[in-house]
């Protein structure tokens, strides 16, 4: 008998206890308008690709931006004085919806609202991760060094395995996308790993 493949994640494969998190692809970021991600669009087949490998285990989130500036809290009701335009009050709730590719892909009870970057945030999204107690969090979505890098690292700070899809992340802002790839992640390199969408498919191992 051959001896298994050698994984392609730095800590070993990937088992049925882990779980897909894409954060934040919304038509807010994916639609033209001031927080536009084109990058975004091209993430689109392999976040499907992480969603068919382990069926069921993808969860999504949503940032739910504020009505309209002075219903924030602190220093978002300044944050949205600048970004007015993408208040729900200016741009509307649609806007804050799943890309429709993704729609079909998702549970209702598995896509978690949050009104700031971390996932965690959200209450409920932190109830779901302590009852699932997953053996890693496999993180997809956008944007690289906000959203997903918050999402990450409260991740870290709990003790949980993190693995960055890195063809599966993206950002409005190249530079930083690319600076965070080569400089902030790797900073973490007991706590954060690093793959190719297809390596963390070959290394993950579904029920």
């Amino acid at each position: 008998m051959s001896a298994p493949a050698a994984s392609a994640l730095p800590f070993g494969p990937l088992d049925a206890d882990a779980w897909h998190v894409c954060i934040d692809m919304q038509r807010l970021f994916l639609e033209p308008g001031e927080w536009h991600c084109p990058a975004g669009l091209t993430l689109l087949p392999r976040i499907a690709a992480l969603c068919a490998h382990a069926p069921g285990r993808s969860a999504f989130t949503r940032f739910i931006t504020a009505r309209e500036p002075e219903s924030a809290e602190g220093r978002w009701r300044h944050y949205y004085r600048r970004w007015r335009s993408v208040t729900r009050a200016e741009i509307g709730e649609a806007a804050m919806e799943l890309h429709d590719e993704l729609r079909p892909l998702s549970r209702p009870e598995r896509v978690f609202d949050k009104l700031g970057h971390d996932a965690f945030g959200s209450e409920a999204f932190a109830a779901f991760v302590a009852e699932a107690a997953p053996s890693a969090l496999v993180l997809s979505g956008i944007e690289t060094e906000v959203c997903v890098l918050a999402t990450a690292m409260t991740a870290v700070d709990l003790g949980l395995r993190v693995v960055i899809a890195t063809d599966a992340v993206a950002s409005s802002d190249l530079a930083a996308h690319e600076a965070c790839l080569a400089l902030i992640y790797p900073r973490f390199d007991q706590q954060i790993e690093l793959a190719e969408t297809d390596s963390v498919i070959a290394a993950w191992t579904p029920a």
